[in-house]
């Protein structure tokens, strides 16, 4: 497979950002015993560097379900460790390994910090990257694709996401030629059971969900339309029994015979009376999709959070039915980059969607799901190749804070700090990088970011949207020692 480029209306090269868990190594000493003497033992904690991390990305999402045909996408991985100077005072172990590796398909095992490594997906299994020692502080992975023929167009960029037991998923709509598939990928060692409800705008969709089996270290392709069936407005609510799962979603959509896009999106953030959607870019139409998990009607409002602050993304107050889903339009909003805050009594899950179409035409789309703050470091890796440019935006809500961003292509690194005030977001040019790293250097403000990737023509664009995700650095380390 070709190293992915854009090519003009004939063919674009593929970009999506594929979900990565990262599990982290601690070492914790055993619990301090009695001795023969009358001291006793007491338990001191450190922090010190993880020497492990993983991550799993899904594959091509258009594959690997039995009795539908595939549908064939360039999708490449990138992966990256951050450069030394993004992680802060750390002292790193001196040897490492990182290793990236699809179906049969291996990168050659990288031992330098701060290098992007790419790899083609192999259609119908997930890829599995490890690193070890010197190489696992930081980590990052992402995989992309990018499509233009008749029966499908779009950018498609999922960011690299922790597996979870409980996660919510929202994209895809009832329209005549729009079809959504599920992707779940299992870390473990072991098999789960998953189990699938659709949430719609009258309450529960009916439909044969039974449980899915997905196998240890193993994917399942599904098709939504089995699930939610012709509901206008899903959420796909995922359960996991005996263990926890990564999920990506693929919405596209084919309007009669002109493809109006693709995207794939992760999930949002857990329940909650407040959901932060880090980045979203305005099209030409847009929408703010809620779904209410509990028993209660839910009555919300949405901010814009810019530059100058937060201000309410014009269309009011919308009511939501208890296990129902709601659509707010977008409407009048100035073109640009901006995080999100939805506010509710009672908690939802939330994400947004924007469409690039003119005049009946090809098109694009993106769905930009609400994310958690960051713990520490955060960051997002893309494959090398992709003639698309890239932008930031990062924002702190509740308090102020300082923001260290860097971010570089072929080994070149730029670095830009930004003091954001409470309720604030920023915008950073990333040009075509290939990884972007930030870190919260100073006050307690919490911290969200998103890339936007922008490309083609004004008029015909390619566009996706995707989270960063939290890139472990450390880990407590305990250690038994007598008290005097």
């Amino acid at each position: 497979m070709n190293a992915t480029r854009w090519i003009g209306p004939g063919r674009l090269a593929l970009v999506a950002l594929a979900g990565v868990g990262l599990v982290t190594g601690a070492t914790l000493a055993p619990k301090p015993t009695s001795t023969p003497s009358d001291r006793t033992a007491a338990v001191a904690s450190s922090l010190a560097p993880i020497t492990s991390a993983s991550a799993s990305c899904p594959g091509p999402e258009l594959s690997g379900i039995d009795s539908v045909d595939d549908i064939e996408v360039d999708a490449r991985i990138g992966v990256a460790t951050a450069p030394d100077e993004a992680l802060g005072a750390v002292a790193l172990p001196r040897t490492g390994r990182l290793t990236l590796q699809s179906g049969e398909d291996e990168a050659p095992p990288v031992d330098a910090r701060g290098v992007v490594t790419t790899l083609d997906a192999q259609p119908g299994v997930s890829t599995d990257i490890l690193a070890r020692g010197r190489m696992a502080p930081g980590l990052a992975a992402g995989q992309e694709w990018s499509v233009d023929r008749d029966e499908i167009r779009g950018l498609a960029t999922v960011s690299c996401a922790e597996p979870s037991s409980d996660l919510w998923l929202l994209a895809g709509g009832g329209d005549a030629g729009r079809q959504e598939r599920l992707v779940l990928t299992n870390p473990g060692a072991n098999e789960v059971t998953v189990d699938l409800e659709v949430l719609g705008r009258r309450g529960l969709v009916a439909s044969p969900t039974g449980a899915t089996v997905v196998p240890a270290r193993g994917r399942v392709a599904l098709l939504v339309d089995a699930i939610s069936g012709a509901e206008a407005s899903p959420a796909l609510h995922v359960r996991v029994n005996g263990g926890s799962v990564s999920a990506v979603m693929t919405d596209m959509w084919l309007d009669g015979s002109v493809p109006a896009g693709a995207e794939t999106t992760t999930a949002t953030a857990p329940p909650s009376t407040t959901q932060i959607i880090p980045a979203y870019v305005t099209g030409t139409t847009g929408s703010l999709r809620l779904a209410v998990p509990g028993n209660r009607q839910a009555v919300v409002s949405a901010q814009l959070i810019g530059p100058d602050g937060a201000s309410p993304l014009p269309g009011g107050v919308l009511r939501v039915p208890p296990m129902s889903t709601g659509e707010l339009p977008v409407k009048d909003l100035a073109p640009g980059r901006y995080s999100v805050r939805v506010s509710s009594d009672v908690p939802v899950v939330a994400s947004m969607f924007s469409a690039w179409r003119y005049d009946g035409g090809p098109g694009d789309f993106t769905w930009s799901p609400s994310a958690e703050p960051a713990t520490g470091l955060f960051g997002a890796a893309f494959p090398e190749g992709v003639r698309a440019g890239r932008s930031l935006v990062v924002s702190s809500v509740r308090a102020p804070a300082v923001v260290e961003v860097r971010w570089g292509a072929k080994g070149r690194w730029s670095t830009k700090t930004l003091t954001l005030s409470q309720d604030t977001s920023a915008v950073v040019d990333l040009g075509e990088a290939t990884a972007v790293w930030v870190r919260r250097t100073s006050g307690k403000g919490e911290v969200r970011g998103g890339v936007a990737t922008m490309g083609g023509s004004a008029g015909s664009r390619f566009v996706s949207v995707a989270g960063l995700t939290d890139s472990a650095v450390t880990s407590t380390v305990g250690r038994a020692h007598p008290a005097s």
